[in-house]
Parts: structure tokens; sequence; C-alpha cells
């Protein structure tokens, strides 16, 4: 009769166990931390500066940057890197990444393209 007693209270402990590991355990997410990109315009004139925005998802707390690359024009972050603004100054198709950072590794990336045309 004891055994039997004790096997209801068996099973909720390891019910309750295996739960706490899986949510301890986050890197193996359905959910994969991203980013994206959102720009201000595709579409500019020489001279002129497009902002981008990184937004991103499911990060779960931890601590994150944002590195910009472009593959041409001046660019210039804020807001934590979390925006970034780029002035290009000559026509032609650029492209501009967003690298979502964590733990010293990049976890995922988004590209965008800026068509960029002549003056007048």
């Amino acid at each position: 009769m004891k055994y039997l007693s004790l096997a209801p209270l068996a099973f909720v402990a390891l019910t309750a166990f295996a739960g706490c590991s899986e949510s301890r355990n986050r890197s193996d997410s359905p959910h994969p931390a991203s980013v994206s990109i959102e720009a201000s315009s595709r579409e500019i004139v020489a001279g002129e500066t497009v902002t981008l925005t990184a937004r991103t998802k499911d990060t779960y707390g931890r601590n994150t940057t944002i590195k910009w690359t472009s593959t041409a024009g001046t660019l210039t972050t804020e807001q934590d890197g979390r925006v970034a603004r780029v002035k290009f100054d000559a026509p032609g198709t650029y492209s501009v990444r967003a690298a979502l950072m964590a733990d010293g590794r990049e976890m995922q990336s988004d590209i965008t393209e800026i068509r960029v045309k002549p003056v007048g």
C-alpha cells in the first residue's frame, strides 16, 4: 500500500522538474531571435539621408546590440544602435545590413537595398 500512495507524488515531482528545465533553456525556443529593417524610404536622391530602424523579436531579455554596415555612404547610429542614418552622395543601389548580436556572436541579420537617384 505504501508504494501505491507514493506513485502520484513521484509523478508530480518529475513533471514539475521537467517543466522547469524546459523553461530555463531558451536557446531551443521555436521562435529564434530575429531582426528586421524598416527604412524611411527605399529610393532617395543623391545627397539625402535615409533613416533605418532595427526591429528585434524574441531576444528574451538578453543583452543584444545591432551592428550596422553599408556598402557606401556615411553611416551614423542613434538610440543605442537601434536607429541608423545613412547619407548617400552618389547615385547607385546600395545595401544596408543590420546584424543582431548577443553574447558576442551574430544571431541573425537583415539586409535592405536603397536606390539613390541622381539630382535633377
